[in-house]
């Protein structure tokens, strides 16, 4: 098969080859023989997959690409003419034929076994009773194309299986744009099953089944993760629905990679909000992460909707029209989870609709997940579990639960966060009312105690403070020792007034800029953001910010940056790192642990020649009061802050052996003002711990009522 129809990337490319994008980049300048670029722009160009792998197998021993990267070439070299999803469709639907006759992995003629798939596939919607699926088709790739991505298709099925496959593709395309509930990952969909008491049969979690029924259905199901956990944990009767028709194919397919598309399964295609497709109270289940925050679901249109048995949602708080739309989908007695921001529980303009449900009695729990928990959403996102109530039933309390770490930067393990809501859960179960609250992490309220002006149903804001444990005292008593430690290491740096030494008179100000054009140092301006075409390759590295310079920090953050050494060198040490705004200029140089780093969006980079211009000189003089007042002068302000042009700054004319005398002393006060920032820092954090300590002894002492 030739691969002249699959273009990649220089990023491709190092994927490819297992090498930074950096070598690509390399590559390409050294070796005459590397491929010419067939596409794309000067930036970002795009190369023939097949001229890549011959060069690849000549020069890098590279002998073939992995079979899934391969698929997944063709499939995006598809994206100009077709959307990326919808080829995924059509390779799913040959990936499940190859899933379902496994005889077929041997063809000759992946084409016409393309076709052929594509019309079971069809049919067995049509005898599921989905016929108003398979009649609305995803765009077609076009024929000239079919060829490579079927042949691609068949030989990733080969090695890792058609499943595999497919799921691989699925993941790919997440990473690539992200969006709606088929970004939930497993876990999450397992952990909301269980919430709503749906337990696969191998599951023993010693808590009570709560009596879900045999019928789920998820409202805004994307490409199906929920109704597949619900399928994990034995349900038939799956009931989904989504307004993008891709998404919906996408679902079904993984539902029948996983024996799960039956006549008892019904998937629609359309708004849920503007247009349920299923009737009310049908379903003994509703698993939902809806679309966050949207402004265009039918307020207006949808203000009369008998739905809003708990009050109009306001505008701009579509996710409570979605949580109601879940209940009305639920029988008295059934249950509901909802995946919510966290801006739901707690927004004035929803605290109506929040006190009537929690009068009403529909709230069971409200969870906390830690950032970052829910795929790509780098906020605390919250599971509310949801109950209708029949009629004339009383109120149970509501367990509130926050899994966030308590230490800041702490990233809390996956299992870690299931296990704990799972105990919780399972403890709630068992008795409501006589719930042990686990102070800082778990408690059970009752509705009258949520009932307040703000009706806030954030758990942190309802948890009693962590009781002080033997660890607490420990980690307290090595921060005052760290503490007393730093104290007299400042102490040691304390600056003496400097002595005034005869001689050494300045011949005259010069300007770095002068300096620059004289070949005595460079100065790199900050690197423009640039669009997706023009941005070339990319890698992952550690960043140095502005704010990092000014706090006298190490590289603060790690993020995508131009991986092209000539446009983006990374930073060295002995580099003058000069943020473009500050209150004041400021200016630090690059240590060893900086080294390796890339300047950030607002940093100017400095390079100096150390035989003419000292680093630490130059740092010291431009940042000094004298200096700042002319740059204020020559500077724009911007919200009281200075707008910086390093090339304005001025220093010395001073011997090069006279430079390292200064700046041998500024590199000492450097040294005290990094000491008095760290020893802010850890003051700061043997202060807070303190606090919570003594307001932990209020919570261990018992107290009157």
């Amino acid at each position: 098969m030739g691969t002249g129809d699959v273009e990649v990337s220089s990023a491709d490319i190092a994927r490819i080859a297992g090498v930074k994008p950096t070598a690509v980049s390399n590559w390409r300048r050294r070796h005459d023989d590397f491929p010419r670029p067939v596409g794309g722009t000067d930036r970002s160009p795009r190369f023939d997959l097949g001229q890549v792998e011959e060069w690849l197998s000549t020069h890098r021993q590279v002998t073939s690409i992995d079979p899934d990267q391969r698929l997944w070439q063709a499939l995006d070299s598809l994206r100009a003419s077709v959307p990326a999803d919808s080829v995924l469709v059509w390779v799913g639907v040959l990936l499940l034929h190859l899933h379902r006759e496994p005889g077929d992995l041997d063809t000759d003629d992946p084409v016409a076994l393309r076709g052929g798939a594509r019309q079971a596939f069809e049919d067995s919607l049509r005898r599921a009773g989905l016929a108003a699926l398979a009649d609305q088709r995803p765009g077609t790739v076009p024929d000239e194309r079919s060829e490579v991505l079927a042949d691609a298709a068949v030989r990733a099925a080969r090695q890792s299986g058609p499943r595999a496959a497919f799921e691989h593709l699925l993941g790919r395309l997440d990473q690539r744009a992200p969006s709606g509930s088929h970004t939930v990952p497993p876990e999450l969909a397992d952990l909301m099953a269980r919430l709503a008491g749906i337990r696969s049969g191998a599951e023993d979690t010693g808590a009570e089944d709560t009596g879900a029924g045999d019928t789920v259905a998820d409202p805004a199901c994307g490409r199906g993760e929920l109704l597949l956990a619900a399928a994990r944990g034995g349900r038939r009767a799956l009931l989904g629905q989504d307004r993008d028709p891709v998404s919906v194919w996408l679902g079904a397919l993984r539902l029948a990679f996983a024996d799960a598309l039956s006549g008892e399964a019904d998937l629609r295609v359309a708004d849920a909000l503007r247009s349920p497709a299923f009737v009310a109270g049908g379903a003994d289940t509703v698993l939902c992460a809806p679309p966050f925050g949207e402004r265009n679901w039918g307020a207006e249109e949808l203000a009369e909707d008998p739905r809003w048995t708990h009050g109009v949602p306001p505008r701009l708080e579509s996710d409570l029209a979605w949580v109601q739309h879940c209940l009305s989908q639920v029988r008295p007695g059934g249950s509901a989870v909802v995946l919510m921001p966290p801006g739901a529980a707690q927004r004035p303009s929803g605290r109506r609709v929040r006190r009537s449900l929690l009068r009403a009695g529909v709230f069971r729990a409200v969870v906390s997940l830690p950032p970052g928990f829910a795929a790509h959403y780098a906020v605390p996102l919250q599971l509310w579990v949801l109950h209708r109530p029949d009629r004339d039933e009383v109120p149970a309390p509501v367990l509130l639960v926050d899994t966030a770490p308590h230490e800041p930067g702490q990233v809390p393990a996956q299992a870690h966060v299931v296990d704990l809501v799972d105990r919780a859960w399972k403890g709630y179960l068992a008795d409501p009312n006589g719930f042990a609250e686990q102070p800082g992490t778990a408690r059970a309220l009752e509705v009258a105690d949520l009932m307040d002006e703000d009706v806030d149903l954030t758990p942190r804001l309802h948890l009693p403070l962590p009781r002080t444990s033997t660890g607490d005292l420990e980690l307290f008593a090595e921060r005052r020792r760290r503490l007393e430690g730093a104290l007299r290491t400042l102490r040691a740096l304390l600056p003496e007034a400097p002595r005034v030494e005869p001689g050494g008179d300045a011949a005259g100000l010069v300007t770095l800029g002068e300096l620059a054009r004289a070949g005595s140092v460079t100065i790199r301006r900050p690197v423009p953001r640039r669009s997706a075409e023009e941005a070339g390759p990319r890698t992952s590295a550690r960043v140095v910010t502005g704010e990092d310079v000014v706090r006298g920090a190490a590289p603060s953050r790690t993020g995508e940056v131009d991986a092209d050494p000539m446009r983006n060198p990374p930073i060295q040490e002995g580099d003058v790192l000069v943020p473009a705004v500050a209150r004041r200029p400021a200016a630090r140089v690059a240590t060893a642990d900086d080294e390796g780093a890339y300047p950030g969006g607002g940093l100017y980079v400095v390079r100096t020649n150390p035989g003419a211009v000292d680093p630490w000189f130059l740092a010291g003089f431009v940042t000094s009061s004298g200096e700042s007042q002319n740059t204020a002068r020559v500077s724009s302000s911007m919200r009281g802050q200075l707008r910086v042009d390093p090339a304005r700054m001025r220093l010395p004319v001073l011997p090069v052996e006279e430079q390292r005398r200064y700046g041998e002393l500024f590199r000492q006060v450097s040294r005290f003002r990094e000491a008095l920032l760290e020893f802010q820092e850890w003051g700061g954090e043997l202060a807070d711990q303190a606090v919570d300590l003594i307001a932990g002894q209020w919570e261990t002492t018992d107290h009157p009522s």
